[in-house]
């Protein structure tokens, strides 16, 4: 899939307040220093910081305090060598200070204040530009803007920003013995349980799931729904209909679709042999079976680096290394993605092995992360380093 040109998403230019979990389109460059003025860490007083050197409660240092800063205000004017300005945490210093020292340091009688203890003074401010210089880089394209990355922007004057619309997945759910929550439920009949968790993955890596009814396992009904996902969505995310069966028509339906079709079906994997990675067009189509652990899993370890692309995006989950708490033992001819629960025990991170079938949901529902056990290798003792792959998640600062 990676010679495959896929569409890049549509930009669009929202306002700060609303960019949290959204993909910048383009760079970020600082329009103004943070802070944009020299300001005080403390209340106490803002001084030239030779007048006080050395100030101790032996050797104290006089200082004559000639006005007072107020917050949010201009600095009533400067001070000149043996003077002071009362000022605020926050407050902007004076033209010609240089340090503050704190309150707590200090006495003040009939406007002298005596400073008993200087010797944090010059690290008691922050300069104009600390945090950010204006003219530098803040973020690049494709970087998701996170809680603090968007208060950071926010605080560099950055009201409004151009970031990639969030693609359109079209998600068609076959089968016709799923039954939504709510409903009764007859013999034969199981929960629709893919409907949910895949469109939560797909808000959650920053795409909108577009909901179609379910697809009955007629080919004429598969056709006819494939064709309209494909016209009015972006991407398209089949569950179900791509295994060896008579039933089974999706990857037929996407090779008749248009090239360059059909790219991978069936992978060396467990779980998850029956995955279709294909498209129509310059428009993903990622096929998962039907099971719901297996869907779930082939969408984060498949799916999402190949929809990633519309939004100029690699994954950059990082791994935790963790103990394997119990032996895997599988079998060496296929790729394993073995769910885990993490949890710290005596300062260390530890992986338990969730193992149940494919349709078993609770061991993806209790899983932190993803444990791969690679091609050949089939056995990873208890006891071993791993690197355990989170799961999506919702964004974090």
């Amino acid at each position: 899939m990676s010679a495959v040109p896929l569409r890049r998403a549509r930009t669009v230019r929202v306002s700060v307040r609303d960019a949290i979990g959204r993909t910048l389109a383009g760079p970020i460059q600082a329009i103004e220093d943070v802070p944009p003025f020299s300001r005080s860490r403390v209340d106490g007083y803002a001084v030239i910081a030779d007048d006080v050197a050395g100030a101790s409660q032996e050797k104290p240092a006089t200082v004559r305090v000639v006005g007072e800063v107020a917050m949010g205000a201009a600095p009533p004017g400067p001070i000149a060598r043996g003077q002071a300005m009362r000022i605020s945490t926050g407050g902007a210093l004076p033209p010609g200070a240089d340090a503050a020292v704190m309150v707590e340091d200090t006495e003040e009688s009939d406007r002298i204040a005596t400073v008993l203890d200087a010797s944090d003074a010059e690290s008691n401010i922050t300069r104009s530009g600390a945090d950010v210089r204006r003219g530098d880089l803040l973020f690049d394209s494709a970087t998701v803007l996170t809680p603090a990355r968007v208060g950071m922007l926010a605080g560099a004057g950055i009201d409004m920003v151009d970031v990639y619309e969030r693609p359109r997945v079209g998600m068609l759910l076959t089968g016709d013995e799923l039954v939504a929550p709510g409903d009764p439920i007859h013999p034969g009949e199981i929960r629709d349980i893919n409907r949910f968790s895949l469109a939560g993955a797909l808000a959650t890596m920053g795409f909108e799931p577009v909901q179609y009814d379910r697809v009955p396992d007629i080919r004429t009904a598969f056709e006819a729904a494939f064709k309209r996902a494909i016209d009015e969505c972006d991407a398209v995310v089949i569950s179900g209909g791509s295994s060896a069966g008579e039933r089974d028509f999706t990857p037929d339906v996407v090779q008749a679709a248009g090239p360059p079709g059909v790219i991978v079906h069936h992978v060396r994997a467990k779980p998850g042999r029956p995955t279709v990675l294909g498209a129509v067009g310059d428009k993903p189509v990622i096929g998962l079976p039907g099971n719901p652990v297996s869907a779930l899993v082939m969408l984060e370890t498949l799916g999402k680096p190949i929809l990633l692309r519309m939004l100029d995006r690699k994954p950059n989950d990082v791994p935790v290394r963790a103990i394997l708490s119990q032996t895997i033992d599988v079998s060496p001819t296929l790729e394993h993605r073995i769910p885990v629960a993490l949890h710290r025990d005596d300062g260390e991170v530890r992986a338990r092995p969730l193992f149940g079938t494919s349709a078993m949901m609770h061991i993806l529902a209790f899983a932190d992360a993803l444990v791969t056990v690679p091609l050949g290798v089939g056995r990873i003792d208890g006891g071993t380093s791993v690197d355990a792959w989170p799961l999506s998640a919702p964004p974090r600062p």
